[in-house]
């Protein structure tokens, strides 16, 4: 162990997926992000996706490994006993680990416990929306030391110096840390937060298993099976302008949270975002995945955006939030249009599949849980549908049934909305049930409310599963419903199509 000069490792952890969803590989920004911040102050770090191993590991061995778990889920990913030999053959001093998915909670503490396994004396990391909003399942673990309570770009050196001096981190603002078996939070420091994101460090990119991933061939975003090709994650800003009850980072939107209030939409300047596409075009990247949850919140600086972007031979692999409203213009008696020539400036900067979140056909729904940020009476989303293909952007949709209160009829307004938005040339709808995923609004209404546990299953919080106990429509009829109207609006070719791209039988591996 070198306090000097330490060993640090931040890592992914494996996959653990029913067999209903896609397996993809993570290399999502918020590490990428850490190593810069790490860099900048002369540490070096290796960065490790256990869905896909180390150099030394064939795909055969990990990504393409399923291994079928006691819990039902298939694990993706290198073996514990090869991601213990990793560990131990390189001998880290520090292991940071990402958790902001809460059903991956399992593989996060998995990596944890190894690392605790190799050497006590490790400093075990972690971080992510899930990870701050379960502190307490983390720290009680007994394989993890100090959990990060908001965005770690300030953070993640000052906990590596604090260590290296040997000190407490009493010191360090923004942390949950252990003390003597006492949990100790450190409120987050005013210089904390970046508010002006062209401070960032730039992404470690260099770091990513790019050659693994252009074999894995299943880029975030898009379900469209395609030739060959790499993408990489970028973002242009953070959070988003909406409070949706149910997005994963609404209760980090409350400025007095002892996150900071992160949930607030911050932008890069565009300069600063075509620097970054440059860089990942050294890089081969010809797809990028862009992370934002609001991209297109301030239309001229997209447009501006998108200009640039035009004739660079970029795609866009596809973006994680946008917001019907920003597709439209207004018109008269308060109604909205379609924005035709703004559309057509996205296409032509390479956006050729985009998710419309239309998430219900109840008004009530949307106004309770979605922040009433769609008006199905003030934007018809069918021409908006229309309009999209036309153009020649692919538009799948995200609809969501069975809230605590939802009614039946309800959720048939949803299906029925959904059966239309085909007609109208969308390639394909995806039905989620709301999912109170620690660190949302809904996960609060939920435990006060009486839906959910507060001993609460990790590996069943998935989209799949109607986690939430005593709704209006009862948990059994809202899987029922959800798989009724994927298998009746969904096309036969679509359902082909995306069947095929499911987890095997792990049975049939070998």
């Amino acid at each position: 162990m070198s306090r000097t000069n330490p060993k640090i490792l931040l890592a992914y952890p494996a996959n653990q997926l029913m067999s209903i969803e896609i397996p993809r590989p993570d290399g999502s920004l918020g590490l990428l992000y850490l190593v810069g911040a790490l860099r900048r102050e002369g540490f070096h770090v290796d960065l490790l996706d256990v869905s896909v191993g180390s150099k030394e590991d064939s795909l055969r061995e990990t990504f393409f490994r399923r291994v079928l778990q006691s819990n039902g889920l298939t694990r993706i990913g290198m073996s514990p006993a090869r991601l213990r030999e990793h560990l131990a053959c390189e001998s880290y001093d520090i292991v940071g680990i990402n958790s902001n998915f809460t059903p991956q909670t399992r593989m996060a503490l998995e990596v944890a416990k190894n690392a605790k396994d190799i050497d006590p004396e490790t400093l075990v990391i972690a971080g992510g929306v899930n990870a701050r909003a379960l502190s307490d399942r983390f720290l009680s673990s007994g394989f993890v030391d100090v959990i990060v309570l908001t965005e770690g770009d300030t953070i993640i050196s000052k906990i590596v110096k604090a260590w290296q001096k040997n000190t407490s981190f009493e010191g360090v603002g923004g942390i949950t840390w252990v003390r003597n078996g006492v949990h100790i939070t450190n409120p987050v420091a005013p210089d904390t937060i970046l508010t002006n994101l062209n401070d960032l460090p730039f992404p470690a990119w260099d770091l990513l298993p790019f050659e693994k991933y252009d074999d894995i061939n299943s880029p975030h975003g898009s379900i469209t099976p395609g030739k060959r090709r790499r993408y990489a994650p970028i973002m242009t800003s953070r959070g988003c302008p909406f409070r949706c009850e149910y997005c994963h980072i609404s209760d980090e939107k409350e400025a007095d949270a002892q996150t900071g209030g992160i949930g607030f939409l911050r932008l890069k300047s565009i300069d600063r975002v075509m620097e970054e596409v440059e860089i990942l075009r050294t890089f081969g990247v010809t797809h990028l995945y862009i992370e934002d949850d609001s991209l297109l919140a301030k239309k001229p600086r997209i447009k501006d955006l998108f200009h640039r972007l035009n004739g660079m031979g970029m795609k866009i692999s596809d973006v994680n939030g946008v917001n019907l409203v920003h597709f439209s213009i207004p018109t008269s008696g308060g109604r909205l249009q379609p924005d035709v020539e703004y559309m057509e400036i996205m296409k032509a900067a390479g956006f050729d599949e985009i998710v419309f979140p239309v998430e219900s056909g109840s008004q009530r729904i949307l106004d309770t849980y979605a922040s009433a940020k769609l008006r199905l009476d003030k934007l018809n989303v069918l021409e908006l549908v229309r309009e999209a293909v036309r153009i020649g952007i692919a538009c799948p949709i995200n609809m969501m049934i069975g809230f605590p209160d939802e009614t039946e009829e309800e959720m048939k307004l949803t299906v029925e909305l959904a059966q239309r938005l085909i007609d109208a040339g969308t390639p394909y709808i995806t039905f989620f049930i709301p999912i109170p995923f620690p660190g949302s609004k809904l996960y609060r209404q939920a435990i006060a409310g009486g839906y959910l546990s507060t001993s609460f299953d990790t590996d069943a919080m998935n989209w799949k599963n109607a986690v939430m106990q005593n709704t209006k429509v009862s948990p059994r009829r809202i899987v029922e419903l959800r798989d009724w109207a994927w298998e009746t609006v969904n096309t036969t070719d679509y359902k082909r199509q995306r069947k095929e791209r499911e987890i095997r039988d792990p049975r049939l591996a070998e």
